[in-house]
């Protein structure tokens, strides 16, 4: 039987011990896949949800800790549209909603003309218009597509959205998974029923399509230049400076360290337990002519083992939950788990690491001991 047989059987000898250790991987490398697959997810849908509506460049009140708790005047816009390399530039007020009756979704308010909508494609119906606003229905609103199945409804159904019933006008698609669970309606129509007359939490910004990187740039210093006091960033360094992301990633590693570092203390104490167990029979293999190198290499084995068959068990349990999270219906539309090949790379790693340096101690210790006195002890 070869080296690596031998450290898998000796695990199976104390199977109890082995199962629970064996657990303690699981839950550390499973904490740690599903969390950061999480937050690396709501980091990608916060980022798709600008890029999917064609925003290159967000401008923010100066200080706000988000976008939704920025206040912004509409009236900036025009100025804004006419900084050298801008393309297009509107108004935006979005709001995280109640859509019917426990539908949780994000709403977007934009003028009709917003360049927005031209990313948004309609799949039934139309985008609302001013006059989809009666004396009974606050005004039209137009649901992605996904939104829509959740809810059961379509076009000519209305829905409560702020208290207050607003019609449904069409259903579109696009690439984003928030927006495919959002909403859109008329910014003017959101402001009457928000009590935020005249404000937007953001001016979203188009730049021309023909500019370099150093252009893009230039154009982005300009608007910094122009506008002083409102917080001028590109979609990728405002979703990166996102409080509650920054908070939630922050929470994410402490969280996976915390039961990281206890899978090793428990992989450790294993162990540890099995060479004093085990010291007459490591002392006979050392009296057979087993070199030190080789009993080392045998208890390092059978830690790696170990926390391989852990790492792998981990992985999948990690993506179970990380999935589950994400289609709970409280978090559903806002986040897709990113679980790439660098992540389970890095989940390997992390288990093996485990297994390798909470076997090294023990291994070492026991194959530094003489086999005749443990001998003679006996």
């Amino acid at each position: 039987m070869t080296l690596t047989g031998i450290a898998a059987l000796n695990l199976t000898h104390r199977p109890w011990r082995t199962g629970l250790t064996l657990l303690g991987v699981v839950l550390a490398i499973a904490a740690y896949v599903a969390l950061l697959g999480l937050v690396k997810g709501i980091e990608g849908t916060l980022v798709e949800s600008f890029s999917s509506r064609g925003t290159d460049v967000v401008l923010t009140e100066a200080g706000a800790a988000d976008v939704l708790s920025s206040v912004v005047p509409v009236g900036l816009v025009d100025e804004v549209a006419q900084v050298e390399g801008v393309a297009a530039a509107a108004p935006e007020l979005g709001r995280m909603t109640t859509v019917g009756e426990n539908t949780t979704s994000f709403i977007i308010g934009w003028p009709a003309d917003a360049f927005g909508m031209r990313a948004m494609e309609i799949v039934e119906g139309r985008f609302p218009l001013p006059e989809d606003r009666t004396e009974t229905v606050a005004g039209g609103i137009t649901l992605g597509t996904r939104l829509a199945e959740r809810l059961d409804v379509g076009v000519g159904d209305l829905v409560e959205v702020f208290a207050t019933d607003f019609v449904v006008t069409g259903l579109y698609t696009s690439e984003g998974v928030m927006a495919m669970n959002g909403a859109l309606t008329l910014i003017e129509d959101m402001q009457a029923q928000t009590y935020r007359d005249g404000q937007a939490t953001s001016i979203v910004v188009q730049l021309s399509d023909d500019l370099s990187p150093v252009e893009r740039d230039a154009a982005i210093a300009r608007l910094s230049e122009r506008f002083p006091d409102l917080s001028v960033d590109p979609t990728e360094t405002l979703v990166q400076e996102y409080s509650n992301l920054r908070i939630a990633t922050i929470l994410a590693w402490v969280v996976s360290t915390v039961a990281v570092a206890s899978a090793a203390l428990a992989v450790l104490n294993t162990m540890a337990m099995a060479v004093n167990e085990r010291r007459g029979e490591i002392a006979i293999l050392g009296a057979v002519g087993w070199p030190r190198g080789r009993i080392v290499r045998l208890l390092m084995l059978e830690g790696a083992w170990l926390t391989i068959a852990g790492s792998g068990l981990g992985i999948l349990v990690g993506i179970a939950v990380a999935w589950i999270v994400a289609w709970s219906p409280q978090v559903e539309g806002f986040v897709e788990p990113v679980i790439d090949g660098t992540l389970l790379i890095r989940a390997v790693a992390i288990g093996l690491g485990i297994g390798l340096i909470g076997a090294y101690v023990p291994a070492i210790r026991a194959a530094s001991e003489d086999p005749a006195s443990i001998l003679r002890g006996k």
